[in-house]
């Protein structure tokens, strides 16, 4: 391999392309002479800000070509959807109807994979190998839960940094697939060698076809090869890069567990990479300009950085969906740096473009109920659907299905209707009904399903109660094991005055909480009964002062031992163990909806669409902010809701979705729903969390909006 050229003048083009690219001047080739490319990519310098940028253009023989220009360039701006800490960030693309389109990636000093491989004198270690596809698994894992194929994973589309590998080269196989039948030529690149054998050029790619490109790309990274098989891999690679490489695609492994997988034994770059991306560093530092830009224009329209934005560095980090101990230790593989967040680019204030959009039946009248991050089930007064979140493809809707209560998901992908005297399992894929369960109707000596409290995996709890001449006379919780379809325990509940219970349970520490009222109604206090998981023994029992017993939907729990109750316009948190009040905080106006908790962040939304942060330690305030828009509607609901990850919180009033920074209440963006088939006036609907998005209902219309 030749490594890239360490001495290219900067007033001097390279071989195959113009010195100077929009607003950027080339002074460097990231391309290895001789290695196949996809695309050509180029180290150039902005003289407006002195950032130094990693251009990606077409390959030579498609720049010319108008109807691949435009492809690649729509491609280039769906790029800027794709979120994650090892994507790397979109500064800008060219605009409609630039001679030569392009894309700026802000990660420069940065090697592509072969000339890290030329740096390094031959293959990658083993180590470093398991780093860099911990890495990029991480990276397909947050792109798929987006519902994007990112259809452009090559060696070199693959950036080594400093302080990790960052992936581009989004959607290149697609901008070239429709020119396959006369350009045969450019097939042989980097993007066609990755792509699963036999393959019809113009069938579309699936996510399966990610993880082929992903194995692909590590057996050159371990081998210096691309088309060496996994006999030619060390014995640790072998077989998650030989599943990845499998012929039949149902047997890839998914993203998530690949990345698990890999993070085993990884370790950061070899010294030599280091080296030769310092060197590079050195050779092209950024060189912030000591006069104002001259140039009268924006690229492409957009706002210039700023120049604290610039005096940062050019080495921002990425942040994106974590996937637990696979996506912290690829990052401590490659990098001891802090890790960085950012936000999805776009114009300051603007949503994100839905992921996708979909109008069902009618409206729907609850949130959407997430399954393992995959599937919404929604519901209307008079259907039930389910939905892709991957897509936005409806998979199934029925009429039949009229529960008397809420949903509840079970283990073995299914969820629980309940209905008068029996209750029913329903596959969340298909929407069919597995069992029906008849045993608790009431009659005899039977008892009566009442309401479901809690479930995990295969076990269910649910109240119970018993009918004697025509009365009920108390209730019991029943455990009942789902897969085995029987009872394991029943406990009956203590209770005087005559009272019943009511309400979600709680599973916590190996107990089942159970919600009630100590005594009689009188006392308007709120308790929690804990039964043992297992056996159903009473562990222990508590009432809560000042917590009111009217309503079941103004309590939950939370991290620190906590109940937090809210009612008018003051929310108190009480400790779960003692019954003791820890602290009360006081809103301006009146609380309708329920806050939601991530970690020590206690967020609320009022009727004036104010929405507080609150320290769950001590009850402070951290910050508050209002609405954009004052509703002057005489009863107005504010529900606030929180992304997957706890890095946004969404604030959904009458007229629109207001997204902030949790640290801080820094407004990100806002979301204004408009179409058919949705509420005249307004919004009106729910916003739920899923892995990488964010559900809207509006009416009988939902979005997926791509977050954190």
């Amino acid at each position: 391999m030749t490594p890239p050229n360490a001495d290219a003048h900067p007033e001097r083009s390279d071989q195959d392309g113009p010195s100077r690219i929009g607003p950027y001047r080339v002074v460097d080739t990231l391309d290895v002479q001789g290695h196949a490319e996809d695309a050509r990519r180029r180290l150039a310098r902005d003289d407006r800000t002195g950032r130094v940028v990693v251009l990606t253009l077409p390959h030579a023989s498609l720049a010319e070509d108008p109807g691949y220009a435009v492809r690649f360039r729509a491609e280039a701006e769906n790029s800027r959807r794709l979120t994650g800490r090892w994507t790397a960030p979109v500064l800008d693309v060219a605009p409609a109807g630039a001679d030569l389109p392009w894309i700026a990636h802000d990660c420069a000093p940065a090697l592509t994979l072969p000339a890290a491989l030329a740096a390094h004198g031959g293959p990658l270690p083993e180590s470093t190998v398991r780093a860099l596809g911990a890495a990029l698994a991480e990276c397909l894992a947050v792109a798929h839960a987006n519902g994007l194929v990112h259809a452009g994973i090559s060696p070199g589309s693959v950036l080594l940094t400093l302080d990790g590998p960052r992936l581009t080269g989004y959607g290149l196989a697609r901008a070239v697939s429709l020119d396959a039948g006369r350009r045969a030529g450019v097939l042989h690149g980097a993007v066609s060698s990755t792509l699963p054998p036999g393959r019809h050029a113009d069938a579309p790619l699936r996510p399966q076809d990610d993880l082929y490109a992903l194995g692909a790309v590590l057996v050159y990274a371990a081998t210096g090869r691309i088309d060496a098989g996994p006999e030619a891999l060390p014995d640790g690679l072998r077989a998650p890069i030989a599943a990845c490489l499998s012929a039949v695609p149902a047997e890839r492994p998914e993203p998530r567990t690949l990345a698990r997988e890999f993070t085993t034994g990884a370790t950061p770059l070899p010294e030599s990479v280091r080296a030769a991306l310092a060197a590079q560093a050195a050779r092209h530092p950024v060189m912030v300009p000591l006069a104002p830009p001259t140039d009268p224009e924006p690229v492409g329209g957009r706002p210039r950085p700023s120049r604290r934005a610039v005096t940062l560095g050019a080495l921002a980090g990425a942040a994106g969906l974590a996937l637990g101990a696979a996506g912290a230790g690829a990052a401590r593989a490659f990098t001891d740096a802090p890790r960085r967040s950012r936000p999805v680019p776009r114009v300051r204030g603007t949503a994100p473009a839905p992921l996708w959009r979909l109008t069902v039946d009618e409206d729907l009248d609850h949130p959407p109920m997430i399954w393992r991050g995959s599937i919404a089930l929604v519901r209307g007064e008079q259907s039930v659907a389910a939905v892709r979140l991957r897509d936005g493809k409806q998979l199934w809707s029925r009429h039949d299905l009229w529960p008397t209560g809420n949903f509840t998901l079970l283990g073995r992908g299914l969820f629980l209707k309940p209905s008068n005297a029996e209750f029913s399992a329903v596959s969340v894929r298909t929407g069919k009904v597995v069992w029906t369960e008849r045993r608790y109707d009431g009659s005899g000596r039977h008892l009566f399903f009442d309401a479901a409290l809690a479930a995990d995996g295969d076990m269910l709890w649910f109240l119970a109660g018993k009918i004697v001449d025509g009365k009920e006379q108390g209730q019991v919780v029943v455990a009942y094991d789902v897969a085995r379809r029987r009872e394991l325990w029943k406990a009956p509940i203590p209770l005087t005055g005559g009272t019943e219970l009511s309400g979600q349970g709680v599973l916590r520490e190996g107990a089942v909480l159970v919600p009630g009222t100590p005594g009689t109604l009188s006392e308007k206090s709120w308790s929690y009964l804990a039964l043992d998981v297992r056996s159903g023994r009473k562990l222990w029992k508590r009432s809560y002062r000042g917590v009111s017993s009217v309503a079941e939907d103004i309590r939950m729990t939370a991290p620190g031992d906590l109940l937090i109750s809210y009612d008018q316009k003051a929310v108190q948190a009480h400790d779960l163990s003692s019954g003791e009040r820890r602290w009360r905080f006081t809103t301006e106006g009146y609380l309708y909806t329920a806050p939601v908790v991530h970690g020590r962040t206690l967020c609320l939304t009022d009727e004036n669409s104010d929405t507080y942060a609150i320290d769950t330690r001590h009850g402070e305030q951290r910050w508050r902010h209002g609405a954009a828009f004052r509703s002057i509607a005489p009863m107005r609901y504010s529900e606030t809701a929180l992304s997957h990850t706890g890095r946004t919180v969404f604030q959904r009033n009458d007229s629109e979705v207001e997204a902030f920074d949790p640290a801080d209440g820094t407004p990100r963006w806002r979301f204004a729903p408009a179409g058919s088939g949705q509420q005249s006036g307004g919004f009106s609907g729910y916003v739920t969390s899923a892995p990488g998005m964010a559900v809207v209902v509006n009416g009988a219309t939902l979005y997926a909006l791509p977050v954190d």
